[in-house]
Order: structure tokens, then C-alpha cells, then sequence
């Protein structure tokens, strides 16, 4: 049982160590750059231990795909838990993901980068932008707007930021101006905005 459970924890660790070096080269070379040779020696393991974990490369890449749309879920659900105004909601998930730029880069190009090769990460992060627009519509909060325009409006601005401050053509100094555009899009009114930005709690240390 003990041999069992410590070679599942190896497998486990080995997995995370493959899908990490995939996020690294992935953020370096883009999609149709990286290899399983690239990702192996950034693993620092032998082409075959790669194949012992993931099969092909799309494989690796679905995992990691994966693993970035299962963090932004879980980050919505640990919003949702403590922030009940969509509004509020809409503004802390935009600021984490354009933070995310600076605390995890590597993270942050490689969700860009999927975002726009792999259908169904870009179905489910739609899906939570949309989610979270129609709560606010129903909550008053936003105005009587088209969920599904709203939410690619919202989500390609978001994206675009990311894309721009990771090339260095853009700095957090302009972030207030992007959280209140991101406001803007989703209907909140106008002197509504201000305020909300304004009581925006820090973010954790």
C-alpha cells in the first residue's frame, strides 16, 4: 500500500514537473513551437518519461489547458463565496487576470496563448465572463445588455491587455483606466464606477 501510494506521488510530482515545462515553453515558442523534445529537456527528464505521462503532445497541452481553466474556476467560486455584487466580481477577476501578468508571466502567456488555439478552454472561460455578466444584469447591477456580446467585448479587451503589458507595451499605471472600461462594457453606470473602483480591496499579499 505504502510502495503504491508513494509511486502515485511520484507520478503526480512528474506530471506537475511536465506541465509546468510545458506552460514555460509554451509561453516562450507559442503553440506551434513547442515540442515534446523542448519540453523534456526544460523537465529536465528523457523523451520517454514524457510518453510514459501523456501520450502526444496534444495531450500535454489539454492538461495544461486544463489546469488553467480549472483555476479560473476555482477562482470565481472563492470570489462568489466572499463578493456577492456582480460588479465587484467583474472588477476583482478582471484585476487578477491582468496581475497575473506580473505574479505569474509564464502562466499568462500560456493562457493567452490557448486561449485562442483550444475551443474548449476558450468555451469555458467565456462561459464564466458570461456567467458573471448575467448575474449582474439580473442583480440590476449592469445594464439590459446582450450577455453574449458583452462577454466576448469584455473578454477580448481583457485578453488584449494581457497580451500587450506581457509584450511591455503597456504598465500597471494603466490599469485603473482598464478596470473602469472594463465597467463600462459591462453596463455599470457611470457614477457608479469611480466608487467601485475606489473600494476595491488590496489584493493579497
Amino acid at each position: 500500500m505504502t510502495d503504491t501510494v508513494g509511486y502515485q506521488r511520484k507520478r503526480a510530482r512528474t506530471q506537475h514537473t511536465l506541465r509546468r515545462a510545458g506552460m514555460e515553453v509554451l509561453a516562450e515558442r507559442g503553440p506551434d513551437g513547442t515540442t515534446i523534445g523542448a519540453i523534456a529537456k526544460r523537465a529536465h527528464v528523457a523523451p520517454g518519461t514524457f510518453y510514459n505521462h501523456y501520450p502526444t503532445l496534444a495531450d500535454l497541452i489539454s492538461a495544461v489547458a486544463e489546469e488553467l481553466a480549472t483555476g479560473v474556476e476555482i477562482g470565481r467560486d472563492l470570489l462568489a463565496d466572499v463578493e456577492h455584487d456582480p460588479a465587484a466580481r467583474v472588477l476583482i477577476g478582471t484585476r487578477q487576470l491582468l496581475e497575473l501578468t506580473v505574479d505569474d508571466p509564464v502562466s499568462a502567456r500560456a493562457f493567452v496563448a490557448l486561449l485562442a488555439t483550444i475551443p474548449e478552454l476558450r468555451t469555458r472561460v467565456r462561459s464564466i465572463v458570461r456567467g458573471a455578466i448575467v448575474d449582474g444584469i439580473s442583480a440590476n447591477r449592469f445594464s439590459e445588455i446582450d450577455p453574449d456580446v458583452t462577454a466576448d467585448a469584455l473578454l477580448g479587451a481583457v485578453v488584449q491587455w494581457m497580451r500587450t503589458r506581457l509584450a511591455g507595451d503597456s504598465s500597471t499605471e494603466q490599469q485603473p483606466e482598464q478596470l473602469r472600461l472594463a465597467l463600462h462594457i459591462v453596463g455599470v453606470p457611470a457614477d457608479e464606477i469611480a466608487p467601485l473602483i475606489d473600494g476595491l480591496p488590496a489584493p493579497p499579499a
